[in-house]
């Protein structure tokens, strides 16, 4: 809460010494310190306490760059400094000095939050955060150890273990086995979950009653929206309920790619 508040440095510090944390200069100069002894996580959290959070940006991208490009790597490698990023001040990572963090945060964000949703069975909007994770690739100021060719085959390996085939008697039908491998390879990063969030799909009250008056198309899926809409940060585009608050749990950047958080909770 602290790095994303946004006030004078006056204020700032005020908040600071209620929470117990040092004020913005000592913030800065414990940063520097943790940069120096190579201390990521602690370089990456003062930096966003201090009066240059952008910095922190760049040490934690780099450093989870660089985890994923180890062939090993699993999401509970990287996702104690992604949550770290994504609590930078909407206004400075908006600013269009940082477009290529921005870019960066939101797409492995997108990545991650899409591994997440597996783990935890949010079937409904596994789908939507691997395209939006291709999309957001396809900036020119996006290089991260992803391709598009990646990341749709992870989406099909997926699909094809999941969504049964019609026709069981088909000599086609189920994964191949490349899908197989991609499957299992995509398994080990997933890991386990160990944060006590509830798995399955997220059902909010009157999520199966017909829709209001008002015809809502979702932003994700394209669909008609049936029950509760949450509209996005433009005041246009909406998604359900439900799936608001699953992409929240598992990606805090709005669908949009604005760098703007959802909070539908």
């Amino acid at each position: 809460m602290c790095a994303r508040c946004s006030g004078s440095a006056v204020e700032i510090n005020d908040l600071h010494q209620r929470a117990g944390l040092p004020d913005l200069e000592q913030c800065l100069k414990k940063a520097e310190e943790a940069q120096s002894e190579g201390d990521v996580l602690n370089a990456v959290k003062y930096f966003l306490l201090s009066p240059t959070p952008e910095v922190a940006l760049n040490i934690g991208l780099t450093e989870i760059k660089g985890k994923m490009n180890d062939r090993s790597w699993c999401v509970d490698d990287v996702k104690t400094v992604l949550d770290l990023l994504s609590s930078i001040r909407t206004e400075k990572l908006q600013q269009q000095k940082y477009n290529k963090q921005r870019n960066e945060l939101l797409a492995i964000s997108a990545y991650i939050g899409a591994l997440l949703a597996m783990r935890r069975e949010y079937d409904t909007i596994v789908p939507a955060l691997f395209e939006h994770t291709k999309l957001l690739c396809t900036r020119d100021t996006v290089v991260i150890p992803l391709s598009e060719k990646q990341i749709s085959s992870e989406l099909d390996a997926w699909r094809a273990h999941k969504i049964p085939a019609q026709n069981s008697s088909s000599r086609d039908c189920g994964p191949s086995e490349e899908q197989r491998r991609i499957f299992e390879s995509v398994l080990r990063k997933i890991g386990t979950e160990t944060s006590g969030v509830g798995q399955g799909t997220d059902l909010v009250t009157g999520s199966h009653l017909p829709s209001h008056s008002d015809v809502h198309i979702s932003y994700l899926t394209g669909n008609r929206i049936h029950g509760p809409a949450f509209f996005l940060e433009d005041g246009r585009q909406a998604i359900s309920l439900n799936d608001a608050l699953m992409w929240a749990k598992v990606n805090p950047f709005s669908p949009l790619g604005s760098g703007a958080q959802i909070n539908p909770f």
